[in-house]
């Protein structure tokens, strides 16, 4: 027997999940069931920030969140052209951008996705609230 609230759904049964639901959410207000309707523009990138800590070990066909964000991490803080700058610096600028800016189901999922791989690259501050996030919900749906 499952000791999960939920039971267990595993890394990659929650990225789908999640992935599902931000589709169902994101589509015109007469396509919508009454669960989906519920879905608010403002919830995507918390959703996909939760994706973003799973993505990592749901196997390949979520691996793309990770290697974007270490992309971005490594663009900003090799190259010359802005001076030296770190990886917590790039953390703040995708949060300002994330949560600074209208919300929008493409930019919030590709930067909500993105930002958990960018924070852990930073660590310190950054990371805390990623392995509290990601306990919490491992409790309760084993992923």
């Amino acid at each position: 027997m499952d000791s999960q609230l939920l039971g267990s759904f595993g890394s990659g049964g929650l990225c789908l999940a999640i992935a599902v639901w931000i589709i169902l959410g994101s589509r015109k207000a007469d396509k919508q069931g009454k669960l989906a309707k519920k879905h608010k523009d403002e919830h995507t990138a918390w959703l996909m920030i939760v994706f973003g800590i799973f993505a990592a070990g749901a196997g390949q066909a979520f691996s793309a969140p990770g290697t974007v964000g270490e992309s971005l991490t490594h663009a900003f803080t090799t190259q010359n052209a802005f001076g030296n700058v770190g990886a917590g610096a790039v953390a703040a600028i995708l949060t300002l951008v994330l949560f600074g800016t209208k919300p929008t189901p493409v930019k919030d999922s590709v930067l909500g996705a993105t930002v958990p791989s960018v924070y852990a690259a930073a660590g310190g501050i950054w990371a805390l609230p990623l392995t509290v996030i990601g306990s919490v919900i491992k409790s309760l749906v084993g992923a």
